[in-house]
């Protein structure tokens, strides 16, 4: 299937009105500590991505993919999301530039997966900064549940 055909089959979803953020860098975290993760090389087409899709979807792992217009960037991009409740991570077709919700790394535990799965079956050649720097981590409530004392 070629890049014409697949784009043509994604849903369209409503023009994207929040302000947007172009990533060419982002935190991250990997063994305790801070990485700083930059996009060094984009790809030259979404075969790539096409391949991810079809092969997340076939083995029954959810992901979904929609057309869409960025208002604040003024281009068609693709909308990606790992999951129903992950913030959306933008990738615009003419130029390959890669957006998120401005709020997003408010919450980056949420996006920073998100971002590095997209980025990297992509296509996207990611390179790796790793900092001294210890992360301190996020206590999910499940986390935090399991620390409580019953008397």
């Amino acid at each position: 299937m070629n890049v014409g055909e697949w784009l043509s089959k994604l849903a369209w979803i409503p023009p994207y009105p929040k302000t947007l953020v172009r990533v060419t860098r982002f935190k991250d975290i990997s063994k305790g500590k801070i990485i700083i993760v930059e996009i060094g090389e984009k790809p030259n087409d979404l075969t790539k991505l096409i391949e991810w899709s079809e092969y997340r979807k076939s083995i029954g792992k959810p992901l979904i993919i929609a057309r869409t217009y960025l208002i604040q960037a003024k281009m068609h991009a693709i909308m990606v999301k790992m999951h129903e409740d992950d913030y959306p991570v933008f990738i615009t077709l003419d130029t390959f530039d890669v957006y998120v919700k401005r709020t997003a790394f408010s919450k980056s535990y949420k996006v920073r997966t998100t971002l590095r799965y997209v980025l990297h079956y992509s296509g996207y050649k990611l390179k790796y900064k790793y900092t001294k720097t210890k992360a301190n981590g996020y206590l999910g409530f499940k986390t935090k549940q399991t620390q409580l004392c019953i008397t």
